[in-house]
């Protein structure tokens, strides 16, 4: 008897007070889900298509540089770095304007390019160490990849940074601002490489990390030789060798004042 009233009671509705649980929603950042979206991208690559993904889905970029679409790929993500280092170059050359509107420019283009191109063969080699069988033409990819995340991030800082150049006549100031700057480029690029290489190679990114370091050491080193990219213009030859920390540190190197625009970083 008590089994027919049971089976003749309706089914228990769920209760309104208690909302169900909502479906998970995949995550596509920098910092997960980047293997659920190592996919093809939606369009054609194009220079603002590919731009639209290394901020949205970066995994996809990652996947064009390695699949069949990969030398194109590269030609545009090499155009983004040249163009985003030439705008922010821009910026740091309105410091002091004169020749130095096209002089820091150049510096910042030739900077990073030769950067790269001085690190590339350790990555290659660091890569390869650690198992991956990507080739030579893949990492280029990945590394091109890193330098624009980079280098789109500065010009997202360009505004910013335009500003304190036209109000403030303090070189040593803008010199920290634009460093401030290019070590959050440079953190969000190195940290997408790590994702790729996590992704393409099981996880073993270990030694990568002790190159992320020698790459970033270059890159301050380069921009000592290069210097001075925020000051005055000191002629077309290269500065007195000089390690960059001693550079950063010295206080006698900033004693020197520019006309109108406060003293040399």
């Amino acid at each position: 008897m008590n089994e027919e009233l049971n089976n003749s009671r309706p089914p228990r509705l769920p209760s309104p007070l208690i909302p169900p649980d909502p479906a998970p929603v995949e995550s596509t950042s920098l910092f997960s889900g980047f293997g659920e979206d190592f996919v093809p991208m939606e369009k054609a690559p194009t220079l603002l298509n590919v731009v639209d993904n290394l901020l949205k889905h970066p995994a996809r970029v990652s996947h064009a540089v390695t699949a069949g679409s990969s030398t194109w790929t590269r030609w545009i993500l090499l155009g983004i770095v040249t163009l985003c280092m030439l705008v922010y170059g821009l910026i740091m050359g309105s410091f002091s304007g004169g020749q130095q509107w096209w002089v820091v420019p150049v510096k910042v283009v030739l900077g990073t390019i030769l950067s790269a191109a001085i690190c590339l063969p350790s990555l290659y080699i660091f890569a390869s160490l650690s198992g991956s069988q990507r080739s030579f033409g893949e990492i280029v990819g990945l590394l091109l990849q890193s330098l624009a995340l980079s280098g789109v991030l500065l010009v997202g800082f360009a505004p910013v940074a335009w500003i304190f150049s036209q109000s403030t006549n303090t070189a040593e100031f803008m010199g920290i601002l634009h460093l401030l700057f290019w070590i959050a480029g440079l953190f969000f690029g190195l940290l997408l490489l790590r994702k790729a290489f996590g992704h393409l190679n099981r996880n073993r990114t270990a030694v990568l990390k002790f190159w992320n370091v020698v790459f970033v050491l270059v890159v301050l080193q380069m921009c000592t030789t290069l210097r001075p990219l925020v000051g005055k213009f000191e002629g077309y030859e290269l500065k007195d060798k000089q390690f960059f920390v001693a550079h950063f540190l010295k206080l006698d190197s900033w004693n020197r004042s520019m006309d109108g625009h406060g003293r040399r970083y």
